[in-house]
């Protein structure tokens, strides 16, 4: 065991973030969202020992094109400030989302560590300086409030741009060896993202015609979650992998991500959870379009 390592490799999640309407919406399924991710909160804050730090992974930090694909990028900026990088435009429906703020730790020390560890597994790493998106910081607003602040510092690595979905496994399976040194993994994603369906929904004619196509997302949506969580439960990395990267094939997956950025989260924790299947943490929230899953990989 190398120095400063602990005794058993730290627990690994993925969390579904959902957006900043998670922080106001008083819906059913939004309440309880909250209470999944507090829940998760409650298992952070009680790990013994402290974790060093929690290496955050987002479907709203992928490393930039700029750089060409292989290429990851470690922030290590210090006082780092959230950013309200929302999709819609909140400015007459609910300004007061702006005044939103988060404070935390971060740590550009290790950050740099985690960016050295990168880069000697072979990986291309550039350091940048950014701000927390709302991938992590409104999630996290949830699971550690006011009277349980996080007292961890965070360290924000990318996912690689692009489609390769392999190569988002093997960035986890590049971030495993950290679990042991006290760094605890949390990606942050959805397992069913698609404004494309929802899109459809909306531009329906006709109530019968919305109802239908409702009807049809739901189920794809549902159809997804349901084959994501049996393969992550797999307790075999390489069959993991393999369920996972086949899952590319499946027409669900498409109609749940038109894009990947918000899957490649997943797979990243699925890579740096070695043989330890995925567990549910929570109550099942699928909606037409969307997926709320949370994981707990140990």
């Amino acid at each position: 065991m190398s120095p400063g390592a602990i005794a058993e490799p730290l627990p690994v999640y993925f969390i579904g973030h959902a957006g900043v309407g998670l922080l106001f919406n008083e819906s059913q399924n939004n309440l309880t969202v909250q209470n999944n991710l507090r829940a998760i909160g409650k298992e952070i804050l009680a790990i013994q020992p402290r974790p060093k730090a929690i290496v955050t992974l987002s479907g709203h930090f992928e490393a930039g094109e700029i750089h060409g694909p292989g290429v990851i990028e470690v922030n290590v900026k210090s006082d780092t400030p959230i950013v309200h990088d929302f999709v819609n435009d909140f400015h007459d429906s609910h300004p007061f989302v702006y005044d939103y703020d988060w404070p935390h730790q971060d740590a550009s020390d290790l950050a740099s560590y985690v960016w050295k560890h990168v880069v000697n597994s072979g990986v291309k790493a550039k350091r940048v300086e950014r701000g927390v998106d709302h991938g992590i910081w409104v999630p996290f607003k949830i699971m550690f409030p006011p009277e349980t602040p996080l007292d961890i510092p965070v360290v924000q690595v990318s996912t690689f741009h692009g489609y390769d979905l392999k190569s988002q496994i093997q960035l986890g399976e590049i971030l495993e060896p950290l679990r042991r040194e006290g760094y605890l993994i949390v990606a942050s994603g959805m397992a069913v993202h698609s404004f494309a369906s929802i899109g459809e929904i909306r531009a329906a004619a006709t109530d019968e015609e919305r109802q239908a196509r409702t009807k049809l997302v739901l189920k794809e949506s549902e159809t997804f979650d349901t084959r994501l969580r049996e393969a992550v439960s797999i307790q075999n990395a390489e069959k993991r992998k393999a369920a996972l990267l086949q899952s590319e094939d499946l027409h669900e997956f498409k109609r749940s991500h038109p894009t990947v950025e918000h899957f490649t989260p997943l797979l990243v924790a699925s890579g740096a959870a070695g043989d330890s299947g995925g567990h549910p943490v929570g109550v099942n929230v699928v909606e037409p379009g969307m997926s709320y899953l949370n994981l707990r990989f140990s």
